[in-house]
């Protein structure tokens, strides 16, 4: 049986390891591709809403939030943090702040990597399934 700590952070970090399951299944000719564009859709809902990063909302004096949050465009628990990033990704003249508050940690190039990923191996799956 694994340690209780043990099963906390592989429930937190479940979408990092389903994106290396779907790296996998994408060499196996028996899944078909309906079931990786699932499978990979679950990646990018998981890097949006729920993989571990800094909250890097704005404070009142300028500075980052360094509070724990979940994915990219969710903030940590403080009321007006919670949606400051999805109204940064909404509006275009902010994309830009958003993605240098994103890419400042490690937790959040993590989670971007796997959603571009994820919609790639997405998008890829659909087409082939399409194609067939």
């Amino acid at each position: 049986m694994a340690k209780k700590s043990t099963r906390r952070l592989l429930g937190s970090l479940w979408g990092y390891l389903l994106l290396a399951a779907v790296i996998w299944l994408w060499f196996l000719p028996s899944i078909g591709p309906g079931v990786i564009a699932a499978l990979s859709g679950f990646v990018v809902l998981y890097s949006l809403f729920q993989a571990p990063m800094w909250c890097c909302a704005e404070n009142r004096d300028g500075g980052l939030c360094r509070n724990n949050a979940y994915g990219l465009l969710l903030g940590c628990h403080f009321r007006q943090h919670k949606w400051q990033k999805l109204k940064m990704a909404v509006r275009q003249q902010y994309w830009g702040k958003l993605g240098r508050r994103v890419f400042s940690g490690v937790g959040g190039q993590a989670a971007t990597f796997s959603a571009f990923a994820g919609m790639l191996s997405a998008c890829v799956a659909t087409a082939t399934l399409i194609a067939k």
